[in-house]
């Protein structure tokens, strides 16, 4: 009885003004593919709950081996301080948290207010204008929360499951688990409002005209600052740890410090310092939800009165190429069709919001794996110069290069427009234009930057042997990585229909795990022991060979039936039906 009245007065809510404008706004933020061609990738809410789950699972997976009893007594580490060891990866999850809903707040920025069509639509409608920003207000809120749950909700389970792993006792998982559990989840709702607030300030005091310019330089410097925060995650718990006395004045940079602090004091782990910090937290998030509050309801209602003098858009002019980049294409684009689809394919990458955010999750996901395996290589060490040398260290470029190569392939494989794909039909040769191009287009956006990145910092380490060998290493590997993963692709991105599941897509996608293990792990483990004698790195000399022969032999000994460039994915039938009676 109580539940089918609780049914009924939700659907009369649900149904009237208020609750309609709600169900807008909240489909609006999280709005997938209603931009876009509807045989494109569908950016519906599950997909993209399902991206924020991902670093928190994967990491939490990853710490299995530091938190069993058994690999802990293997590794002869006896009366180990649980709650000390897994100080540092709270620390390491409460700035993930941060991070990802940041990113969200970041990515979302412009879809959190009303736009030009929202204006059109319901400012002739008898509807108040208060009504409308609290709807979605609401729907910010609502925002909020799934959000900071759903990013979450692995590590809430997983971390304290990895942790309690050699305590044995129910009462710890639950203890544990609640205190972590309120650390990440004001941590993530901290990092939300901050954003808003960030968002709220410009809109109430920049004129329309120059909103949209300045906050591209806000949005750059919050991704910034969010990476920033993420890369100095395997230092700055040590730095708290050794803190003698009051709070430092650099901890008023990373909140990041509060949280991890409140936790401490919950646990009754903190020092003066943690204490001190640990207050800021509610003060902090109520302050700062106050001022978000006011600027926004400044900012929404100067928006939303002047968004009908806002011009429609902006012409978009041709900016000339610079000589530098004309010269790279001529040195590295060797036919007209190459030259083209190249400023294609770099344009779709950075216009199209699936892709981008296809792309960006994995590279999200790239750096939070390269983030922890650099915390792990400072584990026990002091020395820049001994971590370097750990086969976590050695891993970074290889796990950075590993998720990003696969990453390109996987949105290559995603449609940006099919209705427009008719141009690359008319090709006069297309059957050796696909693999070429892919390579290229792999090889430009990643290998310049990582090599550079690679060299530099073991230049600085460890000097110029090992950094010329290791970045070679890495160098070779990335080839030989886009070499597999170009086998036998005969389509342009972005130009074909989504691919169709096959039976052997689940041994794809378990071959992927296991070469993740042996590209990153296997080559990192052989190098930390034989960067020591040079000459040992000819071992990797076979094992590059047979890495090339393969996909060239599989590549040279393709039938010309399955060269020719295709446009849509269809399924492979299992039985032919001959029809011999029709």
């Amino acid at each position: 009885m109580i539940r089918e009245i609780a049914r009924q007065e939700w659907d009369y809510q649900r149904d009237r003004p208020f609750g309609r404008l709600v169900q807008l706004f909240v489909a609006r933020i999280f709005r997938g593919g209603g931009d876009t061609d509807a045989e494109g990738l569908d950016l519906g809410v599950g997909l993209v709950l399902t991206l924020l789950a991902l670093p928190g699972g994967f990491v939490s997976i990853f710490l299995f081996d530091k938190y069993g009893s058994l690999l802990q007594w293997l590794r002869g580490q006896t009366n180990v301080d649980t709650l000390l060891m897994a100080f540092s990866d709270e620390y390491f999850f409460i700035v993930l948290s941060m991070t990802v809903t940041g990113a969200i707040a970041v990515w979302r920025w412009d879809a959190i207010f009303p736009d030009r069509r929202d204006h059109m639509n319901l400012a002739h409608l008898p509807v108040a204008t208060r009504t409308i920003f609290f709807a979605n207000l609401l729907a910010v809120v609502f925002l909020v929360g799934l959000v900071a749950f759903d990013g979450n909700a692995a590590s809430c389970v997983l971390f304290p499951m990895v942790v309690s792993a050699s305590q044995g006792s129910l009462l710890f998982f639950i203890k544990f688990g609640l205190v972590h559990a309120v650390g990440v989840l004001l941590s993530s709702v901290f990092s939300f409002l901050a954003v808003f607030a960030i968002l709220g300030l410009l809109m109430a005091i920049l004129p329309p005209r120059f909103l949209r310019r300045v906050s591209a330089y806000a949005r750059g410097l919050i991704v910034v600052y969010l990476v920033t925060l993420l890369c100095t995650s395997f230092v700055i718990p040590e730095l708290l740890r050794r803190v003698k006395g009051p709070a430092p004045s650099w901890t008023l940079l990373f909140p990041s410090c509060w949280f991890v602090s409140l936790c401490q004091l919950l646990r009754q782990r903190a020092n003066p310092a943690m204490a001190e910090l640990a207050k800021l937290c509610v003060p902090g998030i109520t302050l700062l939800a106050l001022f978000a509050f006011c600027v926004y309801a400044i900012g929404y209602r100067r928006h939303f009165v002047q968004i009908s003098e806002i011009a429609e858009g902006t012409s978009v002019q041709h900016v000339p190429l610079p000589w530098h980049w004309s010269a790279l294409e001529r040195l590295i684009l060797r036919t007209p069709f190459q030259s083209g689809c190249f400023r294609f394919v770099g344009k779709t990458l950075l216009r199209s919001e699936a892709h981008r955010l296809v792309l960006t999750g994995v590279a999200g996901l790239a750096l939070v794996l390269a983030s922890q395996a650099l915390m792990r290589a400072f584990e026990g060490i002091k020395s820049p110069q001994q971590a370097a040398m750990t086969s976590e260290a050695l891993s970074i470029p290889f796990v950075v290069s590993f998720l990003l190569i696969i990453g390109l392939r996987v949105v290559f494989e995603i449609p940006s427009d099919l209705r427009a794909n008719w141009i690359f039909q008319l090709m006069l040769d297309p059957d050796q234009e696909c693999e070429p191009l892919a390579r290229k287009v792999i090889f430009v956006s990643i290998l310049p930057w990582l090599l550079v990145i690679t060299f530099a910092a073991y230049l600085y380490l460890k000097g110029p042997v090992v950094a010329v060998l290791h970045t070679l290493v890495v160098a070779a590997w990335s080839c030989l990585l886009t070499n597999v993963v170009l086998v036998r692709f005969r389509k342009l991105p972005f130009t074909c229909s989504l691919p169709v599941f096959k039976q052997h897509s689940i041994v794809i996608l378990i071959s992927l795990c296991f070469g993740f293990l042996i590209y990153a792990g296997s080559t990192a483990e052989f190098e930390s022991s034989a960067l020591s004698q040079p000459i040992r790195m000819l071992f990797l000399l076979p094992v590059a060979g047979v890495a090339w022969y393969i996909p060239h032999y599989l590549g040279k000994n393709t039938i010309d039936l399955e060269r020719r460039l295709i446009f849509e994915e269809t399924t492979t039938r299992t039985v032919e039906l001959l029809r011999l009676s029709e």
